[in-house]
């Protein structure tokens, strides 16, 4: 999502545009709670040894997984067991299910284990546990628990949910939310097992494929009440939409948008768009140890067109929404995708093979790139074939371009591990003269694509929900916007200079309100600015909070790459086999890994904490490197001592606070 002055609100329980026959649906406050987490961080294990360089002309070594060593083991149970004595420990009365053990020898020294409080044995929807625990000791590290104290079923649940199958519920949501014109014939709905709890409906005439993915469980709709839903997660024009129906009260009581608006001739990865750099040719970019059939073949299949394991791209110059009734893009006659650009062309289809190739390469760049930072199989990243048969398969990227099913607009929509996310891509004429495509905008394209990665690590790959919360939404912006200024670090650029996003398609007025820079001239910007009045606004606005976010991950970035040894090119195939691990890559590592650790709608505060929890396994040792991220998070307010977010009269404030550890004081230079 770009800019709220263009484009409707991508996380919302109501809808204001996208989908006109969407009544405006009204939902109980109630019905949407998510319980307050309880996030915790431990006293990580002394340490025997780390096998880490502090300073080797000043370059940082990756420690190896399963070298450390520890002086004593806490816990010889497995992390299944440590997760078990863990709920039994702190919550006796809590019931859970497992959602995910995410437990992979070859990747990290921790393991998260995923969990969901539940009523005889089934998930409440709006409800999470992570804990984070430190393979080779065996202990704790963090932990993150939402769970409702006292919550009961509805006394009609178990009764009633004997008497409502999913045909029942989504002619209910087509009623209560006027999606058909005519009644639904439940006799035209075809209902298959797909997987997990998830069933598969064909025949939805309200869905823009036809299908919707559907599933029984629990939501809480206060502090004590849960009732039994069913969960229908559904296409509607442009947008992934999940719809929940009460079995009880046989209504809608939520309502969730899920979307967050060879030779190839490219924009080159890390710069921003068509309108200030000239395209060049790579051959044969793929990293083979990310994509190690290339980015045109799967297990199944070679292709000679805009498809892959990753990817599959095709033009919807109809506005269709099937991925198979729309056209691939094919090389030309020698295999390559080197098209030729005419920028005075007044619609963007004159240019769609340019396009194509511009975005196939970097959205499959953007799978090898986050594979390579973390976001593996395991963890729930986007292929047709997961290799390591870890993680879901069948969910490779579909992307639209020259999109004429809108404008203005680019969003991705993302699900659970195992179903497609969407990118989509539409004409923007916000500035005047020709339409510009955002096909040629890596930076809309990597915060789009940002987006589905933030999604899949909070909370684990087989949940969608943990980013909706008024902090974790700006958080997730926040993100996007990082990683867009991120991979395009390059040496005619320093912490100073203002990066401006999406100047391509959006004038001033429609942009970010500042730059990303560390000039506090151009961009005051500090965590006290989440800060607001009640009379006024309902919540922190999302783009002052995203901003602010993102400000403060640009000083750590910057903070470490200026003491460290850093490398542009490191995306290069011919940069794989570095002797360090470069700086750069280091801080995006560390935030990605922070995703992984942090709770479900995690606060700044927590996903700094997280943040700094990623960056004590991987160099705990290391405190210069530390102090380096403590800087940078406390020169936009978020020091040690910064007190989240409470209530005065009407005014909700969130409090700055400069001050860093005191191991620090000496390194106290920087930014």
């Amino acid at each position: 999502m770009l800019r709220k002055s263009i484009y409707f609100s991508l996380i919302a329980l109501v809808f204001t545009k996208g989908f006109d026959n969407l009544k405006m649906y009204k939902l109980e406050e109630s019905s949407i709670m998510f319980p307050e987490t309880n996030f915790k961080t431990y006293e990580r294990p002394e340490l025997e040894k780390r096998d880490i360089i502090d300073e080797n002309n000043n370059e940082l070594e990756l420690v190896q997984i399963g070298k450390r060593r520890v002086l004593y083991k806490r816990n010889n149970l497995n992390v299944t067991e440590i997760a078990k004595q863990f709920m039994e420990q702190n919550y006796p009365n809590i019931d859970y299910v497992y959602q995910s053990i995410l437990d992979f020898d070859d990747e990290s020294d921790i393991a998260s284990v995923h969990l969901a409080q539940a009523i005889n044995g089934e998930e409440i929807a709006n409800t999470a546990i992570n804990i984070n625990i430190d393979k080779l000791s065996g202990g704790i590290i963090s932990s993150g628990v939402s769970v409702w104290e006292n919550i009961k079923p509805n006394i009609n649940s178990a009764v009633d949910s004997q008497t409502m199958d999913v045909t029942e519920a989504i002619v209910i949501a087509s009623e209560n939310l006027e999606l058909t014109n005519e009644p639904i014939d439940v006799n035209n709905l075809t209902v298959d097992k797909l997987f997990g709890n998830y069933y598969k409906v064909k025949g939805v005439p309200f869905s823009h494929d036809g299908t919707l993915k559907a599933r029984k469980l629990y939501t809480g709709v206060s502090q004590s009440k849960a009732e039994r839903v069913w969960e229908l997660t559904v296409e509607i024009d442009i947008d992934y939409v999940l719809i929940v129906v009460s079995i009880d009260s046989r209504a809608v009581i939520q309502l969730q948008n899920l979307t967050h608006h060879i030779a190839y001739k490219v924009v080159p990865f890390n710069r921003p768009n068509i309108g200030n750099t000239s395209r060049v040719t790579y051959n044969d970019p793929f990293l083979e140890n990310f994509s190690p059939l290339g980015w045109h073949q799967d297990i199944s299949n070679t292709y000679h067109d805009t498809r892959g394991n990753n990817v599959r791209l095709a033009e919807n110059r109809d506005g269709n929404d099937s991925i198979e009734e729309n056209t691939y893009i094919s090389s030309d006659s020698n295999g390559n995708y080197e098209f030729k650009y005419d920028g005075n062309t007044n619609k963007i289809e004159g240019n769609q093979k340019a396009a194509a190739a511009n975005v196939f390469y970097l959205t499959n760049m953007l799978h090898d790139m986050f594979f390579k930072l973390g976001f593996t199989e395991g963890y729930g990243n986007f292929q047709t074939n997961n290799f390591s048969g870890r993680g879901k398969d069948n969910d490779p990227v579909l992307v639209f371009i020259s999109d004429r099913g809108g404008k203005n607009n680019a969003q991705m929509s993302v699900s659970v591990d195992g179903i497609s996310p969407k990118l989509r891509l539409y004409p923007f004429n916000v500035i005047d003269g020709p339409e510009r495509d955002p096909s040629f905008d890596n930076e809309i394209i990597t915060h789009e694509f940002t987006h589905g990665v933030s999604n899949r690590l909070t909370g684990g790959p087989n949940t969608i929900q943990c980013l909706t919360e008024e902090e974790a939404n700006c958080l997730n912006e926040g993100w996007s916007d990082f990683f867009a200024n991120a991979f395009q670090f390059r040496n005619d650029r320093d912490r100073n200079t203002p990066f401006y996003l999406f100047r391509y398609v959006l004038d001033e007025k429609h942009g970010r309100k500042y730059p990303i820079t560390s000039d506090t001239s151009l961009n005051p910007l500090t965590y006290a600015d989440l800060s607001y009045n009640k009379n006024n606004q309902k919540k922190i606005d999302l783009y002052t909070g995203c901003e602010v976010w993102s400000v403060m991950l640009h000083e750590v970035f910057w903070n470490v790459v200026e003491v460290y040894r850093n490398d542009p090119d490191f995306f290069l195939k011919e940069k794989q086999n570095l002797t360090y691990a470069p700086s750069n890559f280091i801080v995006m590592k560390m935030i990605i890994d922070g995703m992984k650790l942090q709770p479900c709608q995690p606060t700044f505060i927590t996903a700094r904490d997280s943040i700094l929890s990623a960056l004590d396994n991987f160099n705990g040792t290391n405190t210069k490197l530390i102090c380096c991220f403590w800087l940078g998070f406390a020169k936009r307010g978020l020091g040690i001592n910064a007190t989240g977010r409470r209530e005065k009269g009407s005014k909700v404030i969130y409090t700055n606070d400069f001050t860093i550890p005191e191991e620090c004081n000496k390194y106290n230079i920087l930014g």
